[in-house]
């Protein structure tokens, strides 16, 4: 074989194998209507944690989403997730401050990962106590277009 051929060869064989692996990530302000949706949903959320607006809490969520607590319990559905937060406001009351920050946003297809921080400020014996913790959440594209909280994993804080 001539060195040429043997070189296009290789090179086309290594292209095939590129072309054929997983998509690769893609710039986030490709999508703005994720960015949108990223944006209001920790907005709502920051406020609705200071009203115990469970509804509004919830509504980001797919039907099938799963929420992870930071001790490990996997509440399943949209549904039980607004439940688990009613439960909460029932025991604690709402948030008096609610803060979220989110760090990095990657998209992949049809998948968006979204990396941060968040606090929640309550009152704990007359005391402002503020817990922080960690996220990671996973947004999927729906149908319409629309992006939904499909995973959301809380961590401990470090």
């Amino acid at each position: 074989m001539r060195p040429f051929a043997a070189g296009a060869l290789a090179f086309a064989g290594s292209m095939a194998i590129l072309a054929s692996q997983a998509p690769r990530a893609q710039p986030v302000n490709a999508d703005s209507r994720l960015l949108a949706a990223v944006k209001k949903a920790n907005s709502d959320f920051e406020i609705a944690m200071t009203k115990s607006d469970t509804a509004t809490i919830a509504e980001p969520y797919t039907a099938d989403a799963v929420f992870v607590s930071p001790d490990g319990t996997a509440t399943r559905g949209r549904a039980a997730i607004e439940q688990l937060y009613r439960d909460r406001f029932a025991r604690s009351g709402p948030a008096l401050e609610t803060k979220i920050v989110s760090e990095e946003l990657m998209l992949d297809g049809d998948f968006a990962y979204e990396r941060g921080r968040g606090s929640i400020t309550r009152r704990v014996k007359e005391e402002r106590v503020t817990d922080w913790a960690r996220f990671l959440t996973v947004w999927q594209r729906q149908p319409d277009g629309a992006w939904k909280i499909f995973r959301n994993v809380v961590l401990p804080a470090r």
